[in-house]
């Protein structure tokens, strides 16, 4: 059974991987370039952490064997770390995914070329010289010449003896070019994509056990005098308020698989929560994005779209919606809600 201190270590060890991890993102983007190093490293790191059960079972015991403040502090770095990986590989997409990882492996630096050119030459020498021997000797029997024979009988048993010495030599070196090539096609598979995936698990889990406290929390009578107006503005809003032409029509669609999915019951209202009950605003913010991406609504209508799905799904979206907070949405929706049809 691992001790408190173990999962912390676990965590901890992620932490300076994942950091180690963006600063080769970094130096990759930078220099338009991968290096067969980097693919070495940065798919060690997939495979290591690639096990999403275990990290949860690892959250979950830190979660319920460790002091609040430690929680915190490594919670919070760990949370910046991934996120920073998230927001890098959103922004330079492209490079990462049009990597030519065969040709990062097939372009990495091989050392051994250049014993194997040398010893090819020492190999090829003695040979010729071994056959020049062996003419000579075959000469030198026809003409029944006793001294040349035995001459050169011993000089074809030393070239013989040196020629297989520097045939093992040579050997010894193609099997290690072998090995070489054997290690890099073990990583020519372009997981830039995965860890994007991985990561955006890792922070769903973190939030789960984890959730981030609101900033501010408004007091009774504030909220009293915002609810108002703003449940006023919510039953005013027709959807051809705020939709394109048939994309209300499409969202009706999209509904019925929200509810099979365990994002909305049957009456609409929003039920997908986290671990701790919580309603997982986020997951319909993200859901929003999609229909924003996907030329869903009519420009410049931002509070009116989120006063019509807090009224229509009967829960409070708030400051989640703002256009800062939901930017780092635009890409993960594909992810989350890969199978909708928007």
């Amino acid at each position: 059974m691992q001790t408190p201190n173990e999962h912390v270590s676990l965590l901890t060890d992620l932490l300076p991987r994942y950091r180690s991890v963006n600063i080769l993102y970094q130096e990759a983007v930078n220099k338009s370039v991968l290096s067969f190093d980097t693919q070495c490293s940065i798919t060690d790191f997939y495979r290591d952490f690639n096990d999403i059960q275990i990290f949860e079972k690892i959250i979950l015991n830190f979660y319920l064997s460790t002091d609040k403040e430690k929680q915190g502090q490594i919670i919070s770095n760990l949370r910046t770390e991934i996120s920073k990986n998230l927001e890098f590989y959103s922004a330079n997409k492209d490079f990462f995914d049009k990597v030519d990882i065969i040709k990062v492996c097939s372009s990495r630096r091989k050392p051994l070329n250049i014993e194997i050119d040398g010893q090819l030459k020492n190999t090829n020498k003695l040979w010729k010289e071994l056959t020049q021997v062996r003419n000579s000797l075959e000469s030198a029997s026809w003409q029944d010449d006793k001294m040349a024979t035995q001459r050169l009988t011993k000089d074809e048993e030393r070239l013989e003896q040196a020629y297989k010495k520097e045939q093992e030599k040579l050997s010894v070196f193609y099997e290690q070019q072998k090995e070489s090539d054997n290690h890099a096609s073990k990583y020519l598979e372009n997981v830039f994509g995965r860890i994007y995936e991985l990561g955006y698990t890792f922070i769903s889990l973190l939030d789960n056990y984890f959730p981030i406290e609101k900033e501010n929390t408004p007091t009774s009578e504030s909220i009293t005098k915002i609810s108002e107006p703003e449940q006023e503005l919510q039953t005013e809003i027709e959807p051809d308020m705020i939709f394109r032409t048939d994309k209300y029509e499409n969202l009706l669609i999209l509904e019925q698989k929200l509810i099979p999915d365990k994002y909305l019951n049957t009456e609409l209202h929003w039920i997908s929560t986290h671990n701790n009950g919580k309603p997982d605003i986020k997951r319909l913010v993200t859901f929003l994005v999609a229909l924003m991406d996907n030329k869903y609504f009519l420009p410049g209508k931002d509070p009116k779209i989120r006063s019509f799905f807090e009224s229509r799904y009967h829960i409070s979206i708030g400051q989640n919606f703002e256009e800062c907070r939901r930017e780092k949405f635009i890409d993960t929706y594909k992810i989350v809600f890969n199978e909708y049809k928007f």
